[in-house]
């Protein structure tokens, strides 16, 4: 699978005389899929002081731990037995011996100059954090649909981190790159009290809290791929809206407002189910409907991607969110727990 066709950095964007070494750290879980061509594209990178890379696996019995055991070379396995991303970071950065952490996930394909480009805008700009854009690349029609929709605006809101054509300021990135000092600074990721998969946006508010600049540079440049069915996107998405009840409930505040938008949408749905009368009970998923139905029109215009389909990923994504954002304030007020791990992870 070769889908990142994109020029080598300019020469001279990093000195390679004073490079500083780099620690790349992988979370693998059953991931067999996509390990092969994740690590040809992080061992193909151009930048000349990438020290390791380091896939922390939890327990995958898929072939994930060969691959990754038999590669050799700066490629070393390391286990997660408390299984998720959060703890798998917490050991790569532990075991690093980077001075600086370039963030990797499995599911993702990386440009040749993926590393050098996050150096170079880390020293570059001074910031605590910086990353690129979350380009996905659908496997499947409807992981085409997930991909054309979630590059939108209307689809997925004002997450720049999807869309950004240029440099900017931002509350969070998709992976990311840090001085390894700032992440032992701030704690490492929560694995604990989040919600499974909340720990990136959650690090991320923590280090703005603590007056840190996150960047995002879209000349970072890496493709991901989303998932391939409804089925996993709803489960996905509803479990992105439970971690930021997850992070609402460990802060008393959200990063950003972007969370109400999904549960407004289901709040007021259920608000007129009870108090409204007649076909006025139906009306905000009827208008939410129309506007999914806009959103895929216009993700469809190309003929790449079937306009159903698109409508179809806007809707799930909105629903499956709110539904999980209100089930985790429901779980928050009741003093439940959440599950730092997936279910059948303990």
């Amino acid at each position: 699978m070769s889908v990142v066709t994109i020029p080598r950095t300019e020469p001279g964007l990093v000195d390679s005389e004073t490079a500083p070494s780099v620690s790349v750290v992988l979370p693998t879980h059953t991931e067999r899929r996509y390990l092969r061509d994740c690590l040809d594209s992080l061992l193909a990178q151009d930048y000349p002081a990438v020290r390791e890379i380091l896939v922390v696996d939890g327990g995958s019995v898929d072939g994930t731990r060969e691959l990754a055991d038999a590669e050799g070379g700066i490629v070393r396995l390391l286990d997660n037995p408390r299984v998720t991303a959060a703890a798998a970071m917490n050991v790569g950065i532990e075991a690093a011996r980077g001075a600086v952490i370039v963030r990797a996930d499995a599911h993702a394909l990386y440009a040749p100059d993926y590393v050098t480009r996050c150096v170079h805008t880390l020293l570059e700009t001074g910031a605590d954090n910086v990353g690129g854009r979350m380009v996905p690349v659908g496997t499947t029609n409807f992981g085409r649909a997930i991909a054309a929709t979630t590059s939108m605006k209307a689809g997925v809101g004002n997450g720049a981190f999807h869309y950004a054509g240029e440099r900017q300021e931002v509350d969070t990135v998709f992976l990311g790159c840090w001085w390894r000092d700032t992440l032992e600074t701030l704690g490492g990721y929560d694995e604990e009290s989040l919600q499974w998969a909340a720990e990136d946006h959650e690090l991320n508010y923590r280090l703005t809290e603590a007056g840190g600049r996150i960047v995002l540079d879209p000349k970072i440049r890496s493709v991901y791929f989303p998932r391939p069915d409804p089925r996993s996107l709803a489960r996905q998405y509803h479990n992105y809206g439970i971690g930021k009840a997850s992070t609402l409930a460990k802060h008393g505040s959200l990063p950003t407002l972007r969370p109400l938008a999904p549960a407004g949408l289901v709040g007021a749905a259920a608000i007129a189910t009870v108090a409204a009368r007649g076909p006025f009970r139906l009306a905000v998923p009827f208008v939410h409907a129309l506007y999914c139905a806009k959103v895929g029109w216009s993700a469809g215009s190309d003929g790449a991607v079937a306009p159903h389909r698109a409508a179809a990923a806007v809707a799930i994504m909105h629903w499956s969110y709110g539904t999980g954002f209100w089930r985790g304030i429901v779980r928050a007020a009741a003093g439940r727990p959440f599950d730092n791990r997936p279910q059948g992870h303990r």
